[in-house]
């Protein structure tokens, strides 16, 4: 008789959590659910980012150990970014009453689960969310959920500051603007700055693929001189200093604080050029993928990279990023080969 498929869920979490990851382990394996651990479960002369980028692929989501020092954990958000990439689910289990700093961006559409209190609650949630994941039913009844009124209202709280967290604002109370009203005023914003590049341009009707830094057009264009977006004032544009070596974007056009550091520094410049490199070998292989790849690159400009004040953020945020895109590229040549 053959064994019933168990899902896997890949466990993220700061290493000095690991017991909890042991005991949440544990936990599961009652429901049916398998982990996968780190570094507990890399080979023998496993290269760690391998390891790593394989077992999220394989996993039906990733359940992060929300705490503290997760939150500010560059490996954990470093997997957190993988999984996105990967399109895999995130399932943050929240030890510690904080709200997200660090990992906002990632988390704010996440649905919670707490492990404060009813931990067999907990455990048992997670359970019917990966097996939904794996698309095979959860082996027994699926727990209620206690509390609904009180406990949708904290939800609501929480996730109202985690989005204020991720778009830099100050966390408030319970939020009088809902999610939907959010994204339809986010989206009637792109829209006026779209319809003002295309009015500035006098009426050029290249699309304009994600900026990672640099003037881009169409996949199936080839690169022409760059667009002109509104010049920054001369005062902040003329202290940029020249390189010897500029990066990929017109240095002339620099208008964030982001860009400038990159085109002030011979480091940044050439991380920046190796950043375009990844992003134009995924656009070659990204096929069908193209745009939504393309809103994941602009996405993270706006979150990650624009974000940034000093050097050192450049530097972590424009490497993770390449991590990201080279590992992308290679699943998608992978499946193509298959």
């Amino acid at each position: 008789m053959e064994e019933a498929k168990r899902p896997r869920l890949f466990v993220s979490h700061h290493s000095s959590k690991y017991d909890v990851a042991l005991h949440v382990e544990k936990a599961l394996a009652r429901h049916g659910v398998d982990c996968w651990i780190a570094p507990r479960d890399i080979g023998p002369g496993e290269a760690f980012d391998t390891a790593i980028m394989k077992a999220i692929r394989d996993s039906e989501g990733v359940l992060l150990l929300f705490c503290s020092q997760s939150d500010k954990s560059p490996h954990v958000k470093r997997e957190l970014i993988l999984a996105d990439s990967a399109h895999k689910a995130i399932i943050p289990l929240r030890l510690e009453e904080i709200v997200p700093d660090d990992l906002a961006y990632h988390l704010a559409s996440a649905q919670w689960i707490d492990w404060l209190e009813k931990r067999d609650d907990s455990i048992a949630r997670i359970a019917v969310k990966a097996h939904q994941l794996a698309g095979i039913g959860a082996p027994g009844p699926v727990p209620p959920v206690p509390a609904l009124a009180a406990t949708s209202e904290t939800a609501d709280n929480l996730h109202a500051a985690i989005l204020s967290q991720a778009a830099g604002q100050p966390a408030a109370g319970p939020a009088s603007v809902s999610v939907r009203t959010l994204i339809i005023g986010a989206l009637l914003i792109a829209v006026a700055l779209l319809g003002a590049m295309v009015f500035m341009r006098g009426g050029d009707e290249r699309t304009a693929a994600p900026d990672t830094g640099e003037a881009t057009v169409a996949p199936s264009a080839k690169p022409e001189t760059p667009p002109t977006p509104t010049p920054a004032p001369a005062e902040q544009t003329a202290s940029v200093p020249a390189l010897e070596t500029p990066p990929s974007f017109n240095c002339k056009y620099a208008a964030a604080r982001a860009e400038k550091l990159i085109c002030g520094d011979e480091e940044l410049a050439a991380l920046d050029r190796d950043l375009n490199r990844a992003y134009r070998q995924l656009d070659r292989s990204a096929g069908p993928l193209r745009q939504q790849i393309a809103a994941e690159q602009n996405g993270w400009r706006i979150g990650e990279r624009d974000r940034c004040n000093d050097k050192a953020c450049l530097v972590d945020a424009m490497q993770q990023r390449i991590i990201v895109l080279d590992a992308q590229r290679a699943s998608l040549d992978s499946e193509a080969a298959q």
